[in-house]
């Protein structure tokens, strides 16, 4: 198993530590839930995350936010030229998620936004979409 995250899910794990996303991200930061990350798609993380700390929306210092992504980034299997494949997403940001899942072989795109990545454009690929907790289900029990 090999997945990649869309920002969504970064986001919703920092945000509050009940949730699927966190128990994602602390697979990941343990070395248990291999995943996988692109620069393009790390420098959409970084935005995204400090337009919310901006907004008031997440609670984290930028202190703690740049460690918990260097952690994470150095915990991922580095896409460093991502095939660039363009199906002309909904969303044109899920582009890099989708090139990142292709290009490191990943098994699945883990989203909020399932209905971004239809079937028709992630089956031929061999890579399922699905939420974090449809993923935490999967994944406590293979291991």
């Amino acid at each position: 198993m090999l997945v990649v995250l869309d920002t969504n899910v970064i986001i919703s794990a920092l945000y509050s530590k009940n949730g699927a996303s966190f128990q994602l991200l602390n697979g990941i930061l343990s070395g248990s839930l291999p995943w996988a990350i692109s620069p393009l798609l790390a420098l959409e993380y970084e935005g995204k995350i400090h337009e919310k700390i901006a907004a008031g929306f997440l609670k984290v210092s930028e202190e703690n936010c740049e460690r918990i992504l260097d952690a994470l980034f150095a915990m991922g299997r580095t896409i460093l030229r991502p095939v660039q494949i363009r199906p002309s997403l909904q969303d044109l940001t899920d582009d890099k998620v989708f090139e990142c899942a292709v290009s490191g072989n990943c098994t699945h795109i883990i989203t909020f936004n399932k209905k971004d990545f239809p079937p028709a454009v992630t089956q031929p690929y061999g890579i399922r979409v699905m939420t974090p907790g449809e993923l935490l289900q999967i994944w406590r029990c293979k291991r």
